[in-house]
């Protein structure tokens, strides 16, 4: 069950992510924010923008603690 969930968090996350930055891309034109993002330079995200973007991170996060929980308990 803990490997279905990780997946799901995991792909949501991804996916929540990547739609916040092509929105961005999409409004402003900007392509460089792929990098800009990842290197904190990137502070124009609208709040839509950013909520998803932010609720993206919190998934991936929570799908890596998952892992970790999964790796634990089934001894891997």
């Amino acid at each position: 069950m803990l490997a279905i969930a990780q997946t799901v968090v995991l792909g949501l996350g991804l996916i929540l992510v990547v739609s916040a930055l092509g929105r961005y891309i999409h409004r402003t034109r900007n392509w460089n924010a792929v990098w800009q993002v990842w290197v904190g330079k990137l502070n124009d995200f609208n709040l839509a923008e950013f909520r998803v973007y932010r609720s993206g991170i919190v998934l991936l996060f929570a799908g890596i603690l998952l892992r970790i929980v999964y790796l634990t308990l089934s001894g891997v």
